[in-house]
C-alpha cells in the first residue's frame, strides 16, 4: 500500500535533514529551461499578437483607401460587429463625400485580404474645437 504524503516537499526536506537523510528533488528541478525565444514565440501565437488586425491594415493603408486628400481630413475610428467600419470626419461636407464614395471605398478595402469582412461603413462629422 502506497502511503500518502501529508507534508509538502518543504517539510519532508526537513524531516529528512533531521533524520540524516538525501533531500528528495522533484521532477521541476530535472527539467531543462527553455530558451526565452521560444517562450516569447508560443505566447505571441497563442495570444495573437503577430497577426495583423484589420484595423492595423487600415490605418496603415488609409491614404490608398480613401484617397490621399480625404485621407487628410478623416480617420477611421473602429470596426463594430467584424463588419461595419466606423469614420470620423471632420466636418459635414468631408463626410457627404464619403458617402457619394462609399462603394469605392469597400472595393478598395476588399482588396486587403483581412478586410474582406467589412461590408457596411457608418460615417460620422466631428468637428475639432481649438482644445483638440
Amino acid at each position: 500500500m502506497v502511503a500518502k504524503k501529508t507534508f509538502g516537499r518543504k517539510i519532508r526536506n526537513l524531516i529528512a535533514a533531521f533524520r540524516g537523510l538525501p533531500p528528495e528533488e522533484g521532477t521541476s528541478c530535472l527539467k531543462k529551461a527553455k530558451p526565452i525565444g521560444t517562450s516569447i514565440a508560443t505566447l505571441l501565437k497563442k495570444f495573437n499578437v503577430v497577426k495583423i488586425t484589420p484595423q492595423q491594415t487600415i490605418h496603415q493603408n488609409w491614404p490608398s483607401i480613401v484617397g490621399e486628400d480625404m485621407a487628410k481630413r478623416c480617420y477611421p475610428v473602429k470596426i463594430l460587429n467584424n463588419d461595419t467600419l466606423v469614420i470620423h470626419s471632420f466636418n459635414a461636407t468631408v463626410r457627404s463625400e464619403l458617402q457619394i464614395q462609399k462603394l469605392k471605398i469597400l472595393d478598395n478595402l476588399h482588396q486587403f485580404p483581412n478586410c474582406v469582412q467589412i461590408f457596411d461603413i457608418r460615417f460620422f462629422a466631428h468637428k475639432l474645437t481649438d482644445t483638440e
